[in-house]
Formats: C-alpha cells, sequence, structure tokens
C-alpha cells in the first residue's frame, strides 16, 4: 500500500513541478503569452502563485515565485516521500538544496527534450504552426542561437543542438556532484 500511496504522490508533485517549471521557463524566454498551451499552463499555476508573488516579485524576465514554488514542491515531495517510508529526510538545508539542484536538472532536462522534440519535428513537419511547436521553439531557441552564431549552417544543415546537447550533458553531469 505505501508504494502505491509513494507513486501517486511522486507522480501528483512531480506533474506540479513540471508545470511550475514551464511557467518560469514561459517567462525566462519571454514565450508568447497569447499561446493557447501558454494560457493553459499561466491558468494553472496562477492559483498557487499569485498569492506568492506578493512576498516574491519577479527579477526582470525571471519569475522568482515560480521556481521557489518548484522548489518547495521538491521539498514537500522529499519529506512526504521519507514520512511515507519512516526514514528521516536529513536536514532542513541538505532537503532544500537538494530540491534546487532536482529543479535544476529538470530544467536542464526540459531543454533536452524541447530541442530533440524540435529536431524530431523539423524531419517530420517542417515549418508547421502548431502551438507546441511554436512554443517549444521559443523555449529552446535562446539556447540554440549562441550556439548558431559560432556554428553556421553547414551544407542546410544545423548542428547546433549537438554543441547545446554537449553542454546539457555536461551540466548533468556536474549539478549532482555540488550536492555533498
Amino acid at each position: 500500500m505505501n508504494e502505491i500511496l509513494s507513486y501517486a504522490v511522486v507522480y501528483l508533485l512531480q506533474f506540479v513541478t513540471f508545470l511550475l517549471i514551464a511557467r518560469f521557463l514561459l517567462q525566462a524566454c519571454r514565450v508568447d503569452f497569447y499561446n493557447p498551451i501558454s494560457q493553459g499552463i499561466i491558468k494553472a499555476t496562477d492559483l498557487l502563485l499569485k498569492p506568492m508573488r506578493l512576498v516574491l516579485p519577479g527579477y526582470r524576465n525571471l519569475d522568482i515565485a515560480s521556481l521557489f514554488a518548484a522548489v518547495l514542491t521538491q521539498v514537500i515531495l522529499v519529506f512526504t516521500l521519507t514520512t511515507i517510508a519512516g526514514q528521516y529526510p536529513g536536514t532542513v538545508l541538505q532537503v532544500t538544496v537538494n530540491a534546487l539542484i532536482t529543479v535544476l536538472l529538470f530544467i536542464v532536462k526540459a531543454f533536452w527534450w524541447g530541442i530533440l522534440i524540435m529536431i524530431i519535428a523539423s524531419f517530420v513537419a517542417p515549418g508547421s504552426r502548431h502551438p507546441a511547436l511554436s512554443l517549444l521553439q521559443q523555449i529552446t531557441e535562446p539556447l540554440l542561437a549562441p550556439a548558431r552564431r559560432l556554428l553556421p549552417p553547414m551544407g542546410g544543415l544545423d548542428f547546433s543542438p549537438i554543441m547545446v546537447f554537449l553542454l546539457i550533458g555536461v551540466v548533468e553531469r556536474v549539478l549532482p556532484q555540488l550536492y555533498l
């Protein structure tokens, strides 16, 4: 029974974390506010984030409240899972640092998946104006544009995602080592 409860808690809180990180990325990457998917994410997270914004205002184009809420959700996840298992979660500082690193890895993984989906879509449906692809293009462009300046297209092929995947792989290996 504990295993089923743990699964449900992980699924629910990871989904909430995903929505909060998506909200953070929408503002950080300056994505089109009127995209229907953007509107759905905003409506789904507004109930939680509006009160938090009174205490944690944004900084430039960074939504600090959504990032804080994502970290808080991961902290709640750790404490809930350790309570269900009857284990000691660690100190609050340890759990918070672990949650922050988890959220940062989640953001990195979101970029990785977004770029991969864009690569596949460029072969399957080139020039598609689907709202999801438009949203992914706007989210991944801040990472791909600098890489494109370093690696211009060669023979009509864009090798900038390879450079970004290499950078993402390095970050994915360095971030977990920051937590001792």
